[in-house]
């Protein structure tokens, strides 16, 4: 089963695929022998200050806002934060990623790292449901989060909620659903890297 989740992560990985061959194309050319994609493109400083938000299924009224915000260290590392807040402004999950670690923005396209930012957060407009978590045992599994259990899966598959998951690496999205006013992690859905 491979992830229907990933309206942002299609983009992301033809875009990948097609900077590695725009790479390859003039290595090749020359009948040199291709290096390999080599690290993530480093962003340009004007990067360090990005912000993109989106309701939570798209509805203004859900009070429900991801987040998503760069910035940049000293040492001219840039970081992305994924904030979910309700509306009463109190944050209901938050976490920090090196933009060079995360699919989608370590390789954000041709849009740069705004548009990538735009595409980390699809998933919080376009949500997906509990239904169609894998197995663990399928090729491209769901593993649960600690303080959950794969009869705890089971439970919220046959639910069939409203679930948004985010890339958060290289071959793993970080899925949550709504509970109350917040949000509950409830796993990790591995993806082809």
């Amino acid at each position: 089963m491979v992830p229907s989740f990933h309206s942002g992560l299609a983009s992301a990985c033809s875009a990948a695929a097609f900077g590695l061959a725009v790479t390859a194309a003039p290595a090749l050319a020359q009948g040199k022998p291709d290096p390999g994609p080599g690290p993530a493109p480093n962003p340009i400083p004007a990067e360090c200050d990005l912000s993109h938000e989106v309701a939570w299924g798209g509805d203004a009224a859900s009070g429900l806002v991801a987040t998503a915000q760069t910035w940049c260290t000293p040492d001219d590392m840039v970081w992305a934060r994924l904030t979910v807040s309700s509306a009463d402004g109190r944050v209901r999950h938050e976490a920090n990623y090196p933009v060079d670690e995360v699919m989608l923005l370590a390789w954000p396209g041709e849009n740069g790292l705004a548009g990538g930012l735009e595409t980390w957060l699809a998933d919080f407009a376009h949500l997906d449901t509990t239904a169609h978590l894998p197995r663990m045992t399928d090729e491209f599994p769901f593993y649960p989060a600690e303080d959950l259990t794969e009869a705890d899966i089971d439970a919220l598959r046959d639910q069939d909620l409203p679930m948004a998951c985010y890339v958060q690496g290289m071959e793993s999205a970080n899925c949550l659903i709504r509970e109350g006013e917040g949000v509950r992690e409830i796993g990790l859905w591995l993806f082809p890297g």
